[in-house]
């Protein structure tokens, strides 16, 4: 039996390691992600898991952060929020690669930053996971 790749709201992974991944469960409709996933954070130092879920509401804020990280500047998805936070922190762009820091911290008392270099066109990439999750969560998203 084949196995389908997860959906995933975000896969930032580095050029020689280590990342940031939203990955969502199978729900009940075939196709159709549940809003339950899995935060997952992994570098040579640190791995962990968190429970996590993302509603279709979240998508425009992820959006906003993309864009914000496109011009340069530093964004945090879902500040404050009722789940664990992003925050990406552009520290240098070169020809071919950007250098960012993506922090992770949830309500209580967690919170990592890691570094990662990435190849250019990481947020193009991030942008297409975000579409696909657009189109199949259509019917649920909120109009603006």
């Amino acid at each position: 039996m084949e196995e389908r790749e997860r959906f995933a709201l975000l896969r930032i992974t580095g050029r020689h390691g280590g990342g940031v991944v939203v990955e969502l469960d199978d729900s009940c409709a075939p196709g159709v992600p549940d809003v339950k996933g899995q935060l997952i954070v992994h570098n040579d130092f640190v791995s962990g898991v968190h429970d996590t879920y993302v509603e279709p509401r979240d998508l425009a804020d992820w959006a906003r952060v993309l864009d914000e990280a496109a011009a340069g500047h530093d964004a945090v998805w879902r500040e404050a929020a009722r789940v664990a936070e992003i925050g990406i922190r552009l520290d240098w762009r070169e020809d071919d690669h950007d250098r960012i820091t993506v922090t992770v911290a949830d309500r209580q008392t967690t919170g990592v930053a890691i570094s990662l270099t990435m190849d250019r066109g990481w947020i193009d990439e991030q942008r297409l996971l975000l579409e696909r999750l657009r189109a199949v969560w259509a019917h649920l998203i909120p109009a603006d």
